[in-house]
């Protein structure tokens, strides 16, 4: 069965075509805000290099995020047409779940964290020790201090968010925190890819004129006062207890 995968929920772009467990081909490029014009592009010239025709593709997958909400639209609006003209189903893969099939038979729980700005992450925690990613909670975007807070264990932190604010999580987790190798969180299209061809195969096709993407959060447009993450690194203060209301917005589609 072969499937197209893609992942657009950041700047960087993913396509990655796979048969079964095998990975025909797979391409990333820093495409900033331009995907509309580019990511096309892209998946014509893999689909040439690999002479694999239109009616030969089973399935697609997309990666829903959450994410970039500029990204995710053109992403799933390019998997739409396709999956249209084709008349193949499309199966929608969350980010985080994606991030967490990279990192399989951990010992400890996985918490994939993305950078959501602005001192707020997207996040999820799994258990990946049958080798496979089991979520355990709601997808949820918060402050990165509440997000911390909120986790007692020690645990494998793994994802963009990770990169972006590493010396605050050891900073509150201390040895609790455990990372893996440099690169492992850098989300892969064939991640997406993979876990789309096993809702596939399960039957668990997206209905396309209903399909969005998994955001958390409205976009914003607008400038926003600072976060008490912000506010600390200008000031150099110590950050006061974190809102005991509404400190994190859950999703669990």
């Amino acid at each position: 069965m072969i499937v197209v995968g893609l992942e657009t929920s950041s700047t960087i772009a993913g396509i990655a075509v796979i048969r079964d467990r095998q990975v025909m081909a797979e391409a990333s490029q820093e495409l900033g805000g331009v995907h509309a014009e580019k990511l096309p592009g892209m998946l014509e010239r893999i689909m040439d290099d690999l002479d694999v025709q239109w009616s030969e593709v089973e399935g697609f997958a997309i990666s829903i995020g959450p994410g970039s909400y500029t990204g995710l639209r053109v992403g799933l609006s390019l998997v739409k047409g396709l999956a249209y003209v084709t008349k193949r189903p499309v199966a929608a893969v969350p980010t985080l779940d994606a991030i967490a099939f990279q990192v399989p038979c951990c010992g400890y729980p996985v918490h994939v964290l993305t950078d959501a700005r602005r001192g707020q992450v997207y996040e999820a925690r799994y258990d990946t020790s049958g080798g496979r990613p089991e979520r355990q909670t709601e997808y949820r975007v918060g402050l990165l201090e509440d997000v911390l807070a909120s986790i007692g264990d020690k645990v494998l932190l793994v994802g963009s968010g990770v990169d972006a604010y590493r010396p605050d999580i050891v900073s509150v987790l201390g040895d609790r925190a455990c990372f893996p190798p440099a690169g492992a969180g850098r989300l892969l299209a064939s991640s997406t890819a993979f876990l789309g061809l096993d809702r596939l195969k399960r039957g668990e096709q997206s209905d396309l004129y209903a399909l969005e993407p998994l955001y958390l959060r409205k976009a914003d447009f607008a400038r926003q006062p600072p976060s008490r993450l912000e506010r600390t690194a200008q000031t150099g203060a110590t950050p006061g207890p974190p809102d005991p209301t509404g400190r994190l917005e859950t999703s669990s589609e």
